[in-house]
C-alpha cells in the first residue's frame, strides 16, 4: 500500500503537497539562471522540493542532483560530480556514450549490465585522475550541455566542503561559475553557520547566490492535505505539528502510521496521536540507546541537559544536576556538534532529530 504520507522516500508528485510558494521562487531563478543557496534545518524537505523542481521542469532544462553528504576527499567531489553529469542524461546507451566521449577530455565512457534487472546502463571510469582533472572534465561536459539546453545543478549538503582541507573546492567551484553559462546552481545545506561562512565577505563563494530559508510547512497546507486521507481534526493536526517541532519527517511519520491504523479507532484524537508516537520512539529504541551509549560520560551528561532544559545549560544549578563542569559541558557540546548528534542556531545548540530529542526526554530522565 502506497502511503499519502512518504517519509522516508522522496514524495512523488501526488503526494508533495505545501510547498507552492517556494516551488514558484525557484523556477524563477531557474528560469533566469541565478544561482541558489537554500538552507534549512534537517528533516525539512529540501531535497524533496528539489527532486520535485526537477521532475516539473526536466522537459525544459538539463537537470543534475549530487548528495556529497558522505564526501571524504576532494576527489569524492568530483567523482560525485562526474556521475551526476552522466546520469542526467536520457535516451539511446549508444548515444550517450558517443556523446559524453566528445565531452570529457581525460574520463571514460562504458556500458554497464545488470544480470538481475536484464537492463542496460552506462557509468564513468575516472581511476586515477586527479580533483583538478575530474572538475576539468565535469566543467567541460557542463558547459556544452548549457550550450544545448540551460542546466540546473544541486549539490545537496553542501556544508561538507569545509570538511576538505587540503583543497579549496568553493575556490575551484568559483573559477567555474563565473564562466558565462546557462546554468543555475543550487547548493543546499542544513548547518546555517557552515554555509554563512562558506558565502561570506572575501570568502570565494561571495555574492556567489541568493540566499533561501525553507521555512516549516504551513499548518493550513497540512491539514488541507491530510483531511483527504484521514478524518482528522484541525485540533489534532495542530498537535501533530506542535508535537514533531514543525519537522517535517517527524509529521509525515506520525501521519503515515495514523493513515495505515485508522481503522482500528473510533476517532483519531490526541490520545490516539500519542499512541503512535510511543510505537515510533520504541521502533526506534535500539537505534538512539546504541548512539547514547557510544558517548563519552560528559557528554552523555551535556546530551541529557540538552534533550531536559534546552537553554540555560551552563547555569550553575542546571551543572549541578550531573555534577559537570562549565568547560566540560562546553567542550562536550563542541564534540557532540562535531559529531552531528546536535546543531547550533543562533547561539543555541539543539538536538536536529525530533524524535531523538523525544526519546532522550522520555528515557534519560
Amino acid at each position: 500500500m502506497q502511503t499519502p504520507f512518504p517519509f522516508e522516500t522522496i514524495a512523488p508528485k501526488e503526494f508533495f503537497y505545501g510547498r507552492k510558494k517556494e516551488m514558484k521562487e525557484l523556477k524563477e531563478h531557474v528560469e533566469n539562471s541565478t544561482n541558489v543557496l537554500l538552507f534549512s534545518k534537517r528533516r525539512m524537505g529540501k531535497s524533496t522540493l528539489i527532486k520535485n523542481l526537477f521532475t516539473e521542469i526536466e522537459k525544459d532544462y538539463t537537470v543534475i542532483y549530487i548528495d556529497i553528504y558522505n564526501i571524504i576527499t576532494a576527489e569524492d567531489f568530483g567523482k560525485l560530480l562526474l556521475n551526476g553529469i552522466t546520469k542526467s542524461q536520457e535516451g539511446n546507451i549508444k548515444s550517450i556514450i558517443v556523446k559524453l566521449s566528445k565531452f570529457f577530455k581525460k574520463t571514460k565512457i562504458e556500458p554497464t549490465f545488470d544480470p538481475h534487472t536484464s537492463e542496460f546502463g552506462i557509468r564513468v571510469v575516472e581511476n586515477r585522475l586527479s580533483f583538478e582533472e575530474l572538475m576539468e572534465d565535469s566543467f567541460s561536459a557542463l558547459f556544452k550541455l548549457a550550450s544545448e539546453k540551460n542546466v540546473v545543478l544541486a549539490i545537496d549538503e553542501f556544508q561538507q566542503i569545509a570538511d576538505i582541507k587540503d583543497v579549496k573546492i568553493d575556490a575551484i567551484l568559483r573559477k567555474y561559475m563565473q564562466e558565462p553559462s546557462s546554468i543555475s546552481y543550487i547548493f543546499l545545506g542544513s548547518k546555517r553557520n557552515i554555509l554563512n561562512s562558506l558565502f561570506a565577505y572575501k570568502s570565494p563563494l561571495y555574492a556567489m547566490a541568493t540566499p533561501m530559508s525553507l521555512k516549516p510547512l504551513n499548518l493550513d497546507d497540512i491539514y488541507n492535505y491530510s483531511k483527504q486521507y484521514l478524518d482528522i481534526s484541525k485540533e489534532v493536526i495542530e498537535y501533530v505539528y506542535n508535537l514533531s517541532a514543525k519537522e517535517t519527517k517527524l509529521i509525515q511519520m506520525i501521519l503515515h502510521r495514523v493513515y495505515i491504523n485508522k481503522k482500528s479507532v473510533k476517532k483519531i484524537d490526541i490520545n490516539f496521536i500519542n499512541k503512535i508516537l510511543d510505537t515510533i520512539l520504541i521502533s526506534k529504541n535500539d537505534h538512539y540507546k546504541t548512539i547514547f551509549e557510544f558517548f563519552s560520560i560528559n557528554q552523555k551528561k551535556a546530551f541529557k541537559l540538552l534533550a531536559k532544559h534546552e537553554r540555560e545549560l551552563f547555569s550553575e544549578k542546571i551543572l549541578r544536576e550531573e555534577n559537570i563542569s562549565r568547560p566540560s559541558m562546553q567542550s562536550s557540546l563542541n564534540q557532540l556538534f562535531a559529531k552531528e548528534f546536535i546543531d547550533k542556531e543562533d547561539g543555541e545548540y539543539f538536538i536536529p532529530d525530533r524524535a531523538f530529542e523525544l526519546w532522550a526526554k522520555r528515557n534519560l530522565k
